[in-house]
């Protein structure tokens, strides 16, 4: 087998670790231009095993050229054959056009790629800490204290790891000190906090552009003096307070953003040193690092725009102010969507308790017990997302707003308490808080969300005039709504009867379109959901 513009350097043998190994020459074009390249093919080839590519081609020669790793390999994913041979042929043709688009040509890739960095356990432990942009921005050369809470502890490679989140950055390089708030939501800003160092570095602390430095001597120079001085001041007021720390070391990135690595520095084998300058009267200590191997820890950006790079709803949506009342079956589903969609800010109201009966089809868990709804899923969805805002009404509200319908015909009174949000989702199936809340001419765009027993259909109805709507397809649906009903023990109200998957897949297909319908990318229409063998179907009114 022979692909053009490559060959053969001599033959390829098994190695000690059972790789067939071997070395080859790709033509580059140009005169004395050939690359030559250690080829490395594991037993298992063409299949992928534990997320590693079955070949690897190296030249540590090229490490300043995009994707070339630290021990030389080309990083590549090419596409996958079952036979060995397309496989091999396909492989060298992905190698063929490496060479030709970052070798020969010199490109360079528009996205900016972070340091790589290899992660290694640090005391038989992981250690993560994840981040956000904040609200304010560092001036140069800045330096202070980090603020960071405890997450739940992981498991990596049957090792611990030990999670944690950046709550703020406290300046202390001026006189006065200056907080920069990471931009998370409050329930993570009032989690107990840890005490940390952050520096802001001169320059990139990389190797060839791409790799984080790996020992002191290359970093040092990188710290301002007032940084490392700092750094001591730090360790002299909390060693008796904490056996380790993250010292944060900031570097600006393309765009102005801030990047953040950390390394964990021990107090029983600190890697700093005292420097004397001067003599005398004169004399002046300073501090530095010893050299060393660096401890990186593992660091995440978590800025909204990273959390949720892989789908969002549209951010005008994502900004709007959410009530949503009833989170049973479909109110549950209806908040952890949002929330995982890049809602900000959710505020829910119900009446009831979770018992176990409702976890089966609702966003619940079994393990917290009976609890209140309301609790329940502010804590679920504080757990999915850092950058959700999420609020309870009190259940009293149910009885105060119906108890002053009741004696009052001012509906404005009632409207207002509505009128704080831009979107009010009605999952309450409660008929006379439905016509209560579509008389009042709340200025927030209710959407009424219900479903008929059995899951058969699902209705979805927008202000105003949502009553007569929900009554007009209920009507032309002419379901028995009465028949096979799930009855609880005890004097319970029966309930419908349907499983979670038959509930989410419809709650889920007319949330598609109410967000579309809401960011404006289809017309805003009343709606019916239903199913037949092959399909689920969108009926507008």
């Amino acid at each position: 087998m022979t692909t053009e513009g490559v060959r053969l350097v001599g033959d390829f043998s098994i190695n000690k670790d059972g790789l067939l190994s071997g070395r080859i020459v790709v033509d580059t074009g140009k005169e004395g231009g050939e690359l030559i390249w250690n080829v490395e093919i594991s037993p298992n080839y063409p299949f992928k095993a534990m997320g590693v590519e079955p070949i690897q081609f190296l030249n540590k020669n090229l490490l300043d050229y995009p994707h070339i790793m630290e021990n030389g390999n080309l990083c590549m994913h090419p596409a996958e054959y079952e036979d060995e041979d397309s496989q091999f042929v396909n492989d060298l043709e992905q190698l063929k056009e490496w060479v030709e688009k970052y070798y020969v040509r010199g490109e360079k890739d528009a996205h900016y790629e972070h340091l790589v960095v290899n992660h290694y356990p640090i005391r038989d432990v992981y250690y993560t800490f994840c981040f956000a942009e904040t609200q304010d921005d560092f001036s140069d050369g800045d330096y202070g204290r980090v603020h960071y809470a405890a997450l739940l502890n992981g498991q990596k490679n049957e090792k611990q790891v030990a999670n944690f989140v950046v709550q703020k950055f406290v300046s202390v390089k001026d006189v006065r000190k200056k907080e920069l708030l990471c931009m998370i939501s409050r329930a993570y800003q009032k989690l107990p906090s840890n005490l940390g160092v952050f520096c802001l570095l001169k320059n990139v602390p990389s190797l060839h552009n791409k790799f984080i430095v790996k020992d002191y001597d290359s970093i040092k120079n990188l710290f301002s003096q007032s940084q490392k001085d700092y750094i001591h001041r730090f360790v002299q007021s909390t060693i008796r307070k904490n056996n380790c720390f993250p010292l944060f070391c900031g570097y600006r990135i393309p765009g102005g953003g801030v990047h953040w690595q950390a390394m964990m520095l021990f107090m029983d084998d600190l890697p700093l040193v005292p420097i004397r300058e001067g003599t005398s009267k004169n004399r002046i200590w300073h501090t530095d690092f010893k050299s060393g191997l660096i401890q990186w820890a593992e660091t995440e950006d978590i800025s909204y725009k990273y959390f949720f790079g892989r789908g969002a709803m549209p951010e005008n949506l994502a900004n709007k102010k959410v009530l949503i009342m009833g989170i049973g079956a479909i109110g549950s589903i209806v908040a952890e969507t949002l929330t995982r969609c890049g809602a900000k800010d959710i505020t829910i109201s119900d009446i009831d308790l979770k018992n176990p009966g409702n976890v089966c089809r609702s966003a619940y868990s079994f393990f917290t017990g009976i609890t209140e709804k309301s609790s329940e899923l502010e804590g679920l969805l504080t757990q999915i997302s850092p950058h959700i805002e999420c609020a309870s009404l009190k259940s009293v509200v149910d009885l105060v707003v119906k108890t002053y319908a009741a004696k009052h015909d001012d509906k404005r009174i009632i409207a207002q308490l509505y009128d704080e949000y831009d979107i009010v989702y009605d999952c309450t199936t409660d008929n006379q808080l439905m016509r209560l809340v579509d008389s009042t001419g709340t200025t927030a765009q209710v959407i009424n969300i219900s479903i008929t027993n059995h899951a058969q259909d699902l209705i979805c109805a927008f202000s105003p005039n949502v009553t007569e709507t929900v009554e007009l397809v209920y009507n032309l649906l002419n379901r028995d709504t009465e028949a096979d009903m799930y009855n609880p023990t005890g004097c319970w109200n029966p309930t419908f009867k349907a499983s979670y998957n038959d509930i989410s897949c419809k709650v889920q297909f007319a949330l598609k379109h109410v967000v579309k319908m809401l960011s404006r990318q289809e017309p805003m229409s009343n709606f019916y959901v239903t199913e037949d063998d092959l399909n689920l179907t969108i009926h507008r009114l």
